[in-house]
């Protein structure tokens, strides 16, 4: 192989290894996003959860009025 080639390819695995990097810091960007939206949802489906835990504790409550 020719010293040319050889300080080509080399040049080519410091550009593949620079893209490398930024791949992996986007991927860890994307799974601390899905993280944090994963908790988001879990707090939001417990909110929701605990308004119908309410609403419905009310209807037994008027249910039981109306039936009286």
């Amino acid at each position: 192989m020719s010293d040319r080639r050889i300080q080509t390819d080399r040049e080519w695995l410091i550009f593949i290894e620079k893209d490398i990097d930024t791949l992996d810091q986007q991927i860890y960007h994307a799974k601390w996003t899905i993280t944090q939206s994963q908790s988001a949802l879990e707090r939001l489906r417990a909110a929701r959860d605990s308004l119908l835990t309410q609403a419905q504790e009310i209807l037994d409550r008027l249910d039981g009025k109306s039936s009286a």
